[in-house]
């Protein structure tokens, strides 16, 4: 019998469709066009499916590629650490984040921080991310693949805890005015609103005060349609 708390947890939190398909269209040179020939009829594949297959392992491979990138040195931990006062001093110093949740790497860390309304990464060399975020920061949460699936607002000091048995491997600071459940801005939407794009893979980047003034008022859209 189907898990009834799993098809709850993937009908309300997750936004992905695997059923849609998006055409598009390419242009090969002839002799790499020769190649996917030869494959699809020696596999008996089509050369569409076997496209996509290639795409798709290449897409794992520069994610894989971009997670490497993002890994915060031992340097930049002390720097991170000590570089905002935790109780945010004014209006003008709140900042604006958009922050991966995760999902490409561990399904469950993203539904729990969706639950959870928090802002949290995990591991060494990525979790020091959230010691960025101080209180009155806006936490816009991507979902790999999808796109800005919720936001909210920092509300409270860093929280440690144990991560598959790992003590204190995972940061997580609790957001207040949590949304979430309206339609995901994608990252073609999210460059449509802002006029340009971002590097949506890393673990987290601050977006600048238009960017985040266009995707809010694109939320409050969403939100107030439902």
């Amino acid at each position: 019998m189907p898990d009834l708390k799993e098809i709850l947890k993937n009908s309300l939190f997750n936004q992905v469709d695997d059923s849609v398909s998006a055409p598009i269209s390419i242009r090969l040179p002839t002799i790499l066009n020769n190649e996917l020939d030869e494959l699809s009829l020696s596999l008996d594949r089509s050369k569409s499916s076997l496209i996509s297959e290639f795409i798709k392992a290449g897409v794992v491979t520069a994610n894989e590629l971009l997670k490497e990138h993002s890994l915060i040195s031992a340097e930049m931990k002390e720097q991170l650490v000590d570089q905002r006062e935790e109780s945010a001093a004014s209006f003008l110093d709140r900042k604006a984040f958009m922050l991966n949740t995760n999902y490409n790497n561990d399904v469950e860390a993203h539904f729990d921080m969706v639950k959870n309304q928090e802002a949290a990464a995990f591991c060494e060399g990525w979790k020091e991310y959230i010691c960025q975020l101080s209180k009155g920061d806006k936490v816009f949460m991507y979902q790999s693949g999808v796109g800005i699936i919720a936001s909210g607002v920092v509300d409270g000091e860093l929280v440690k805890s144990e991560h598959y048995g790992i003590a204190d491997d995972k940061y997580a600071k609790p957001l207040k005015d949590f949304k979430t459940g309206f339609k995901a801005i994608s990252a073609r939407r999210f460059k449509e609103l802002t006029g340009g794009g971002a590097n949506f893979r890393r673990t987290m980047i601050e977006l600048t005060s238009m960017q985040a003034h266009a995707i809010e008022q694109e939320i409050d859209k969403l939100t107030a349609k439902k």
